[in-house]
């Protein structure tokens, strides 16, 4: 006959819950390498931002801020700034023909190589063309505007508009960007993102495409002034993104824009909108068509 189990003691049980809690303390401090090492959802280009908004953009009193040159290494990318704009490694700076292209993060070409940005993918295309890009990570139309106006002997200016365009511009000097979660394990991070879909990104990555026009805040119609001064000069073309209320205003208000599919499905991670380099090749393709144009009409041919 089997003698009966001795009482567990208070030991024993202060024992059993330690290892209970080692377990679970390896299986999160695993979790929270492999989340840190491999990234799945590409939380990391939050940290890109974050490193952009907080130590790179640098105030200015004409632009209010802009990316001082220098080559800057990000998660997965680096962007090389040079004479106040992003170099296009296959543009041509002897051509006679000059354009500018202003913009913000996608115009930038946020999230890829200098070589993969669709702005060079234009340049490669259009070696009779030196194409300049000014754009600049979360630029709105104040901005872009205070942009134009320190370059103003371009033959031409190409405003890639997007839907945040309209909110108000950045101050550097007193706004940080808390977006990428510092200081937070990345376990953590992973929890806000799934629960939040959000990183502090300035795109709306799930808002459904809308033909509805925007109500007239005082945002929009400083938006609108700003629009004004700048297609004032007949040098100054726009291009927008299809299902963008923003996009719908400015048509309805008759001016002429040029109206493009934003390659949403080639992103550069879960997390982030912005394009990867088949996203960038495939805007390239739709812009360049349009540079032509615009360049046929600035710069036409000698007879």
């Amino acid at each position: 006959m089997s003698q009966p189990a001795a009482p567990k003691t208070l030991r024993d049980h202060l024992r059993a819950l330690g290892g209970a809690l080692l377990l679970v303390a390896v299986t999160f401090a695993l979790i929270e390498a492999g989340l840190r090492v491999i990234d799945p959802w590409g939380l990391r280009y939050f940290e890109d931002l974050a490193q952009m908004g907080n130590v790179i953009f640098t105030p200015d009193d004409r632009r209010g801020y802009i990316m001082p040159d220098g080559t800057y290494q990000f998660s997965h990318w680096s962007a090389t700034v040079q004479d106040g704009g992003r170099v296009l490694p296959a543009t041509n700076p002897a051509a006679a023909c000059e354009i500018v292209l202003l913009g913000d993060s996608v115009g930038f070409g946020y999230g890829v190589n200098d070589a993969d940005t669709w702005a060079n993918g234009v340049a490669r295309a259009l070696p009779q063309l030196h194409l300049r890009n000014l754009s600049v990570p979360r630029y709105n139309s104040t901005n872009v505007l205070g942009m134009y106006r320190t370059v103003p002997d371009a033959a031409a200016y190409l405003y890639l508009i997007i839907n945040n365009d309209v909110a108000a511009a950045i101050d550097v000097t007193t706004q940080r960007f808390g977006g990428a979660g510092e200081g937070l394990p990345w376990l953590v991070r992973y929890m806000n993102f799934a629960l939040y879909r959000g990183g502090g990104t300035d795109r709306d990555e799930n808002a459904p495409p809308t033909t509805d026009t925007l109500p007239d805040t005082p945002a929009v119609q400083r938006f609108f002034d700003e629009l004004a001064q700048l297609t004032a000069d007949p040098r100054v073309y726009l291009a927008a993104f299809s299902g963008e209320a923003l996009t719908s205003t400015i048509l309805a208000r008759g001016y002429p824009l040029t109206v493009l599919d934003y390659p949403r499905q080639r992103r550069i991670s879960l997390a982030d909108y912005h394009l990867n380099p088949q996203g960038n090749a495939e805007l390239a393709a739709q812009m360049q068509p349009l540079i032509e144009r615009i360049a046929a009409a600035a710069c036409p041919p000698a007879p």
